[in-house]
This record gives C-alpha cells, sequence and structure tokens, in this order.
C-alpha cells in the first residue's frame, strides 16, 4: 500500500466518523421531534382499526374519518379524566377532614412501639425523639419565577400535544406516509427491504401495543381484588388510576402505592375506622398486597405478555427491559420493548447472514 493510498484511507475513515458523529448530534437535537413521530406512529396503529372501519365500511373519506377517530380517541381520555378529577375532588375533601396531629401522634406511637420491640433485641435505630421523625425539614418557598416557569412548563405541553395530534391526523389520513418518509430516506437498492421490513414493525408494534391494554387490564383485575378486599370505596376509579399509571417505569409504580394507600386511609377515614385497630393494619396489608401485585407483573404479566405480543422469549424480554434501563435509565425502559423489536426487524431484514441474528429473529 503506497502512500497516497493509506492516504485516502485514513480520510475516508476520519469522514465517515465525522458524519456519524454529525448524525448522532443532529438526531440528539431532534430527539423530541422523534419522539413526537413515534408516539403519533403509536397512536394511528391504535386508530387504525376505528379508521379502516369508518373509510372502508362506512365509506366516509379520509379526512372525515381521521378526524373522527382522533375524536372519539380524545374523548375516551378526557371521558377518563371526568372520572378521575371528581374523585380527587372527594378525596381531597376528605383528607382536609383528617386530623392531622392525631395522625402524627399515632404515627409516632406505632415507631415508638417498633423501636422498643427493637431495643428488645439489642437494635438502636432512633434515639427515642420519635416526635422530630414526622417534623419536617425543609421549608419551601414560592418565587417569584414560580408562575413563569409553570406556563412555560404548560405552553411545552401544549405545543407537544398540538403536535403529536397534527402528526397523528395525517398518518391516520394517509395509511402509507410513514413508510414514505422512511422509503424516501432509504437507498434505492434496499427500497423493498425496507418497505418489507416496514410492514414487519407495523404487525409487531400493533400486537405490543394490544399487549399493553392487556397489561392494564390484567393489574386493573388485581389492584380491584386488593381493594375489593377492604371495601374501599371508588374501588374501580382507582384501580384504573393505577393500572394506567403501571405503565411507567420506577416512577409509576411508587406513585400508585402511594395513591392507593393515600386514598384507602381516606376511605376507611370516612367510614369512621379507628386508625391504630383498623385503618393502620389494612393499610399495610394493602402495601403488602401491592408490592405482590407489583412483583406478578415484573415476573409474569411484563415478560409473558410483551413474549408473545412481539414474538421473543419471556428471558430474551426481561433482560433486554434491563439493559435499556441501566444505559438508557426510565426512558429506556418505556421504549425497550418497541426499540428492540424495530432493532430485530432491522437486523433480519439486512443482517441475516449472521447467526446471532438468526438466533434472536427466528421468530419473526
Amino acid at each position: 500500500m503506497n502512500y497516497k493510498e493509506l492516504s485516502k484511507g485514513i480520510i475516508s475513515a476520519v469522514t465517515v466518523i465525522a458524519l456519524t458523529v454529525l448524525l448522532v448530534f443532529l438526531l440528539w437535537k431532534i430527539r423530541f421531534i422523534l419522539g413526537y413521530l413515534f408516539i403519533a406512529f403509536a397512536l394511528s396503529l391504535m386508530g387504525r382499526p376505528i379508521m379502516n372501519f369508518l373509510n372502508g365500511k362506512i365509506r366516509i373519506s379520509k379526512t372525515i374519518s381521521a378526524f373522527i377517530t382522533i375524536l372519539l380517541m380524545f374523548s375516551i381520555f378526557f371521558a377518563f379524566l371526568s372520572l378521575i378529577i371528581p374523585l380527587a375532588i372527594e378525596q381531597a375533601g376528605n383528607l382536609s377532614l383528617l386530623d392531622t396531629n392525631k395522625l402524627q401522634a399515632s404515627i409516632t406511637e406505632q415507631i415508638k412501639i417498633i423501636d422498643e420491640s427493637l431495643k428488645n433485641k439489642h437494635i438502636y435505630l432512633f434515639d427515642g425523639n420519635y416526635a422530630k421523625l414526622l417534623t419536617p425539614k425543609y421549608k419551601f418557598k414560592i418565587h417569584q419565577d414560580t408562575i413563569q416557569i409553570g406556563f412555560s412548563i404548560l405552553s411545552k405541553i401544549g405545543i407537544s400535544i398540538f403536535s403529536i395530534v397534527f402528526i397523528t391526523f395525517f398518518f391516520l389520513r394517509e395509511k402509507d406516509l410513514f413508510n414514505k418518509i422512511i422509503v424516501g430516506a432509504a437507498p434505492t437498492k434496499d427500497i423493498k427491504k425496507v418497505i418489507l421490513a416496514l410492514s414487519n414493525i407495523k404487525n409487531l408494534l400493533t400486537r405490543y401495543f394490544l399487549g399493553i391494554c392487556l397489561q392494564i387490564f390484567a393489574m386493573f383485575i388485581l389492584y380491584l381484588i386488593i381493594l375489593g378486599s377492604f371495601r374501599i370505596e371508588n374501588m374501580i376509579i382507582i384501580a384504573i388510576f393505577c393500572a394506567f399509571f403501571n405503565l411507567i417505569p420506577y416512577l409509576g409504580p411508587l406513585v400508585g402505592f402511594f395513591i392507593i394507600n393515600i386514598l384507602s386511609m381516606s376511605s376507611m377515614f370516612t367510614l369512621g375506622m379507628d386508625l391504630n385497630l383498623q385503618i393502620f393494619p389494612n393499610i399495610i396489608w394493602i402495601s403488602i398486597l401491592y408490592l405482590i401485585a407489583q412483583l406478578i407483573d415484573n415476573a409474569v404479566f411484563q415478560p409473558l405478555i410483551y413474549a408473545k405480543s412481539v414474538k421473543s422469549h419471556p428471558l430474551e424480554i426481561f433482560l433486554v427491559m434491563l439493559i435499556f434501563g441501566v444505559l438508557f435509565g426510565a426512558i429506556g425502559v418505556i421504549f425497550a420493548i418497541p426499540g428492540y423489536t424495530v432493532l430485530r426487524v432491522i437486523l433480519k431484514s439486512f443482517f441475516n447472514r449472521f447467526r446471532i441474528v438468526q438466533a434472536i429473529t427466528k421468530n419473526i
């Protein structure tokens, strides 16, 4: 190899690396737009059966069918909110009647009993000053910029919702619009492979979103059984709320834990139950059963449902969620399964000659 060939090779390698870095940088800058596209694509898949019925069976134009489909999807969302908001107002009214001083004294008494039991076994966790355990250590002040920050957040949310709805409308109206966007950026020689890959991705992601609906229903039944065992008021609404929150990795189950306990405590308080003899023991049991439900979801529902929907082994799904969670945090877990599904289809379409690719894509 002479000097000129070596120089050309180095220049080509540097150029490829520079272009790759630039592409990654640009994708990072427009990550929110890519997120809008993904969410709109997912919503269009969910609304596709309605769209097909209106446009195919009833013979309504595509534009009106897309508009009606989006209207129906938002109607379902706002109907859900109409159930949640009165519940929140009612429970807030119940909690406002709660004697916080009595509650703090009762919790302090429980901590004292636990501490004395531990001391008998020579385990010392507290210094005896139990009241300070529940005393707030930090005081929060509302700054002048708080309202501006709030309006800024609301405006960003508004822009995001409008963008997603706008993109979803056109994805619904023009069935192959998403395909055209991807195909337009693909090399001419690979167009057939790209079209086949997009078809497989759509089918698998549709199954995946149906799997999510099945998971929500399964967790709703579990939460309903837990709340029904203690005759909690508004248990159907609370179960629905916690089931939807369960889809958010890490934070969702934690928020659901506090919601189910606080609203259960409020319900039992309005029934006139004794705080120490009835409410606290029931809350402990609800917490234990809630954690068991989370274990069932993480060990059974998620691997099995997702495995059936995207045609992967349950252990494979579990490991993928762990890996994406470690690499990208909570966002990584949210996009782990759909991202891995897309990756598998791409690998099968373009790199199927490798044994490792054949192993992980044999079922699709």
